[in-house]
């Protein structure tokens, strides 16, 4: 993917950055082209354009993604339980992949393992950044509040818990109908 000076990108280890320029710089003998990020938070990065798809660097998503990924918030999900260092890696791997989709599935599961009272560790650091990441680029997008972005997330988590909840009580009514019979 090729970008331009001023474009608008997502570099998922610091999130809205514009492209502030392109530089040939020679590294180890070797001429490499980097591109230069400003983030929103004032962080430059420099990353090599051959890391660009490596690093999920892309375009912001569109109004349309982001009211995709809302509706992709309030679906039900069954979080699994592995390992506990391989499922932190496994987070960590979907938060650099700025993946709105994966992360969303992300904040689903540890939002309901949140409620279950499950989370471990620095999951919940890793659902707060899910959140944020989620928040920033929608908030960048349809240039609303971050408040707002904010609750609206809330809220389609607290419908999706809702609807898991209800879903479990369906099942097990019928299981017991069944056993019952």
């Amino acid at each position: 993917m090729e970008f331009k000076t001023g474009d608008t990108v997502v570099e998922p280890s610091i999130g809205i950055c514009e492209v502030e320029g392109i530089r040939k710089m020679t590294v180890d003998g070797q001429e490499m082209v980097y591109y230069v990020f400003h983030a929103q938070n004032n962080t430059k990065v420099m990353v090599p354009k051959t890391q660009m798809e490596k690093r999920g660097v892309r375009r912001p998503m569109s109004k349309d993604d982001a009211k995709k990924v809302m509706v992709l918030l309030k679906q039900p999900t069954s979080p699994n339980r592995n390992d506990a260092r391989l499922q932190y890696t496994a987070y960590r791997e979907v938060i650099n992949s700025g993946d709105p989709a994966r992360i969303s599935k992300l904040l689903r599961d540890l939002y309901t393992l949140d409620l279950a009272n499950e989370l471990k560790g620095k999951e919940r650091e890793i659902m707060e950044q899910a959140r944020k990441f989620l928040v920033d680029e929608i908030t960048f997008i349809r240039n609303d509040s971050k408040t707002k972005v904010l609750d609206e997330i809330n809220e389609a988590l607290k419908q999706m818990y809702k609807k898991k909840v209800q879903k479990e009580r369906e099942e097990k009514k019928k299981r017991n109908a069944s056993s019952a019979a």
